[in-house]
């Protein structure tokens, strides 16, 4: 659990530090002239979508149900993505949206309906896997070769 706690935390400390940096100061400024606008506000998407999946792994791995899981990590993200505009609103050259924000749900959501089908795959899967074993030798009787 360790493990996913320092992985949550690691991607929280780099998207806060791409929400605050300031165009055409230091490294990170200087790369976001080169990504155009749109790049970067579809970037919201994917970025808070994993962070959303990860919170969600990790709730499941303390085994929360999977509805909790889902509404947390959504909420979660949700907040996460509120704060870092905040924080983006006060750092020089920038300014917070709502539109990011709106991406950074999407992402979460999205994960969240990914976090679901992975989820009723698996269980369907385990459900066939016991029956199959159970019948797996009067399969085979009729399919020896002579």
């Amino acid at each position: 659990m360790f493990f996913i706690v320092a992985v949550i935390a690691g991607y929280m400390l780099l998207l806060v530090g791409l929400a605050v940096a300031s165009p055409g100061i230091g490294f990170t400024g200087s790369l976001l002239h080169l990504m155009p606008d749109d790049w970067r506000d579809a970037a919201h998407v994917p970025a808070y979508g994993l962070l959303a999946w990860l919170a969600m792994i990790g709730f499941r791995l303390r085994g929360w149900p999977i509805r909790y899981a889902l509404l947390v990590g959504i909420a979660f993200a949700g907040v996460f993505g509120l704060w870092t505009e905040v924080a983006q609103g006060t750092a020089p050259g920038r300014e917070a949206s709502l539109h990011d924000l709106s991406n950074d749900l999407l992402g979460a959501m999205m994960a969240g309906a990914l976090m679901l089908w992975q989820y009723s795959t698996s269980t369907r899967t385990d459900q066939f896997e016991p029956a199959l074993r159970a019948n797996l030798p009067h399969l085979r009787k009729g399919t020896s070769s002579r």
